[in-house]
């Protein structure tokens, strides 16, 4: 065999070796605790393992609802060892399973806790957006995160508590005609809309192990407060 079959085959045999390993990078995205949103996670009756009902007594005897969930967004800064680097942020949309409770299953309440889910999920992915709209602005001046992390995280937390009340309203106990179907499609549509900013799975897994997922890192001892309230009291 001359020279250069041996390279060729050596080549191959060097592209074979780095597609099997990258193949092996696989990122847990839940827990015993939280489901992280993913594109195709489906959160279904299973899901909703609290030790309690008592949340569930209480919204059944308010409103008639036979289930209730916790669904959030996760967020934190990690700052690197060295001043070279800049701090990384990570947001995930959860779903808590072991605060998320059911007396009775309802197929519409699955629904709506699934659209609930996935509009956390373009709060998460404004979050990214406008967190690198900044980074793009201050360019290495400053740490972009650990300044401005929780004052835009704080903006679509609100924006999505407000989604929820809305929809839960509507759908769920005024039960406006067509209400989840509107809903739906303007979730849909902002999904599709914002699909570039979508959370990754290395995204989840940085909370489902509860530490850095980069070498040099550490997770940031503390960040800068809401900016907004103080600029709202001057």
């Amino acid at each position: 065999m001359d020279m250069s079959k041996r390279i060729i085959i050596l080549l191959v045999l060097c592209a074979t070796s780095i597609s099997m390993n990258a193949q092996k990078t696989v990122y847990l995205t839940e827990n015993e605790k939280d489901i992280y949103w993913q594109p195709n996670t489906k959160i279904n009756f299973s899901h909703y393992q609290a030790l309690t009902d008592t949340a569930c007594v209480k919204f059944y005897n308010k409103y008639g609802l036979t289930m209730a969930s916790n669904i959030g967004i996760r967020g934190v800064v990690d700052v690197p060892n060295k001043k070279r680097k800049l701090d990384k942020s990570y947001v995930a949309p959860v779903f808590c399973k072991n605060c998320s409770c059911i007396l009775s299953e309802d197929t519409l309440i699955l629904k709506v806790d699934q659209l609930l889910f996935d509009f956390a999920e373009i709060c998460a992915r404004n979050i990214r957006k406008d967190l690198l709209e900044f980074q793009n602005i201050v360019k290495k001046a400053v740490n972009t995160n650990t300044m401005f992390f929780t004052s835009v995280k704080n903006k679509w937390d609100e924006e999505m508590q407000s989604f929820f009340g809305s929809a839960i309203r509507e759908i769920l106990i005024e039960k406006k005609d067509n209400a989840y179907v509107e809903w739906r499609q303007v979730v849909d549509e902002l999904l599709h809309q914002t699909k570039s900013y979508a959370t990754r799975p290395e995204d989840c897994y940085r909370f489902v192990i509860g530490a850095p997922i980069d070498k040099g890192y550490e997770m940031a001892k503390s960040i800068a407060g809401d900016m907004r309230n103080k600029n709202e009291n001057r």
